[in-house]
């Protein structure tokens, strides 16, 4: 029997894709002053109001981070406080990339496997602002993105304009995504930014809300539920403070907290066998704005998926590449 399923909105994510085989075969505080005028979409400094709290965005819930500060670095501490700007936006660029590979029994008779390769990359321009009166909230309008799949980046034009928000813990966490694609686009549109925005914020690397020292190493924990749901385990470095300015190294690892591997928009499921997930990478943090000022993270790993015949398994390979840099 083959089922087809929708795609999930953490699909592209290198951890939480479907597969398309596995989906094929089932066996088988710094507030300052701000012109009135200024909201997420104008060339203000900052937004006067969380709009997209109200303007009917998609709300769409991040998974909390658990922080503990593992070592608190060499030399005086420091705090390190998130304090957004609201004299000037933030103009920053994301790329993800997702890469899947899989091997799957074609059906329940046949002795043959089918492989497939499905890959998505989207590059999305950001314009960013606190809100005036709230440093824990940011508002943000899109670009133009652009894609390498030529079908899907003829229609992501339409995306030009669309706005959301964030909504902010303590230490940089985010805590709730929201979007609104402009009326106008198309469905894999909207589906490929949603993807790349919620595989980024999945990633986000948060800080300590304790004072710390060069040399200082935090873990953060964090339990993503999607298609497999697993506990990801990120481990940072401060290898340098300049004034607001962090940079920061990062190691990720990802287990599965159980064996079930759900597939999304069925009542299947399969058994997770063998699972890996890891990657590393680095990042410019400002304290002063709410989104990375520049770095890039990897991770790689694989699975394999059995159903009604173990002998005959689902193999999959998994890449995701998210970079962050500044706008021209």
């Amino acid at each position: 029997m083959t089922v087809s399923s929708p795609v999930s909105p953490r699909s592209t994510t290198a951890r939480r894709a479907v597969g398309m085989a596995a989906a094929a075969v089932v066996l088988a505080s710094g507030a300052a002053a701000c012109s009135s005028s200024n909201d997420a979409s104008g060339d203000g400094p900052c937004a006067t109001t969380p709009a997209s709290k109200s303007d009917g965005a998609r709300s769409i819930t991040v998974p909390d981070a658990e922080v503990t500060v593992l070592s608190p670095g060499e030399g005086p501490a420091q705090p390190l406080t998130v304090s957004p700007r609201t004299d000037a936006a933030q103009r920053v660029t994301l790329e993800t990339s997702s890469l899947e590979a899989s091997v799957a029994p074609t059906s329940r008779t046949e002795n043959t496997n089918q492989v497939q390769k499905t890959e998505q990359q989207l590059v999305t321009p950001i314009t960013a602002r606190a809100v005036c009166d709230d440093p824990s909230s940011l508002e943000f309008s899109i670009g133009t993105p652009t894609s390498k799949d030529t079908a899907l980046d003829g229609l992501l034009g339409a995306l030009d304009g669309s706005t959301g928000g964030i909504s902010y813990a303590p230490g940089l966490v985010p805590t709730r995504l929201r979007l609104k694609p402009d009326e106008s686009s198309e469905s894999p549109a909207r589906s490929a930014l949603e993807q790349s925005l919620v595989g980024a914020l999945d990633y986000a690397v948060p800080v300590p809300t304790t004072p710390v020292a060069p040399g200082a190493r935090w873990q953060s924990v964090r339990t993503v539920s999607a298609a497999a749901t697993v506990t990801q385990t990120m481990t940072v470095t401060l290898t340098a403070r300049e004034g607001d300015i962090l940079k920061l190294d990062v190691r990720v690892d990802e287990t599965p907290v159980d064996s079930v591997f759900s597939i999304p928009g069925s009542d299947a499921k399969l058994h997770i066998a063998k699972f890996s997930m890891s990657g590393s990478g680095s990042l410019t943090v400002d304290l002063r704005s709410l989104l990375p000022v520049s770095g890039d993270l990897t991770m790689k790993g694989g699975r394999e998926l059995t159903g009604d015949d173990p002998n005959r398994p689902i193999l999959q390979q998994n890449e995701f590449t998210l970079t962050w840099r500044k706008s021209e």
